[in-house]
């Protein structure tokens, strides 16, 4: 009885990273929308001790909610370009192995932190993050007092 050829061993390792992809994808879909459900009760919560009103305290949190969460789906981000990045020398070498032309090999740029802290995917964050800010202008305006 022989072994698993290096094609399959190949190939369970591709499956593997591919899992390991997408859950790392999946969670960072979650982190958005845990995010969005976390805001409403830290600002109910902050607001009932205050008198009530919007204050300081309401949007540092917010906007510290905002950022902790940006953070985390930044991390989530860039090991999930680590991992597809670990799957191109793998697709290569396996491409290399066929009879006929292999013309298709995914590709992936290195990703460093600043890039997965500000891609497409984080705009949420971003979006969330000025809309917090402009609250804040409004309140020092004075158009927020109620």
């Amino acid at each position: 009885m022989s072994g698993p050829t290096k094609d399959e061993l190949d190939k369970d390792q591709l499956d593997q990273l591919h899992a390991a992809t997408v859950k790392a994808s999946e969670a960072c879909l979650e982190l958005k929308k845990l995010c969005a459900l976390v805001l409403v009760p830290v600002g109910t919560i902050i607001a009932s001790f205050g008198d009530k009103k919007p204050g300081p305290s309401l949007f540092a949190a917010g906007l510290l909610v905002i950022v902790g969460f940006w953070i985390a789906d930044s991390f989530s981000y860039f090991y999930q370009r680590k991992l597809r990045g670990a799957m191109i020398p793998i697709w290569r070498r396996r491409a290399s192995n066929c009879s006929d032309p292999y013309p298709f090999v995914p590709t992936s740029g290195a990703v460093k932190p600043w890039r997965a802290a500000f891609n497409a995917s984080m705009a949420y964050y971003l979006i969330l993050a000025v809309l917090f800010i402009l609250a804040v202008g409004a309140y020092l305006a004075g158009w927020l007092d109620g």
